[in-house]
């Protein structure tokens, strides 16, 4: 018991030391990445074709975010000491860094991941799933639908036409 807990011990004071919102995003995308495919897979009440797709995206979805993520960090982490260095706070180089990874995730998860899911999720399952785009799809035209209103005729009379008022 003493073994599990002085690893517990260590793992909270590293994790204390290292405080970055990285860590938390990985464990999460990962995660998710892994499970909600997994159960979207499980659930017979949805049709097979549905099931994939959504699988599929949130499989993309997990490890876009797991990529991004890394990569955001890793050019945040680069920027940090130049900024401590123009703002004469070198000290603070780890405060910096913490900041600016809670920044990045952020925007990662917020602009970057959606944009690149939707750049890319459906021709990797067109090609996963051996689909292939219809190269001459049929165009059905569409009959023109008036949306306005026919204009009033010039031959209006008022309702109270020849009428006496009063009487």
């Amino acid at each position: 018991m003493a073994t599990i807990s002085k690893s517990c011990e260590k793992i909270c004071t590293y994790l204390g030391k290292n405080n970055n919102a990285l860590y938390g995003a990985l464990t999460i995308a990962l995660s998710k990445g892994i499970l909600r495919p997994t159960y979207t897979m499980m659930d017979k009440k949805q049709d097979r074709e549905s099931r994939v797709y959504t699988a599929f995206r949130e499989g993309t979805t997990g490890a876009v975010a797991f990529g991004s993520y890394i990569v955001t960090n890793y050019f945040v982490e680069k920027m940090a000491k130049p900024i401590c260095e123009k703002a004469k706070i070198t000290e603070k180089l780890g405060q910096v860094k913490s900041t600016l990874s809670l920044i990045s995730v952020s925007l990662t998860a917020l602009v970057v991941i959606p944009l690149i899911c939707n750049l890319i999720t459906k021709p990797l399952l067109d090609t996963f799933t051996g689909k292939k785009k219809d190269v001459n799809p049929q165009v059905v035209p569409l009959k023109p639908v008036n949306i306005y209103p026919k204009p009033f005729s010039t031959n209006y009379k008022p309702l109270n036409y020849g009428m006496r008022v009063g009487l």
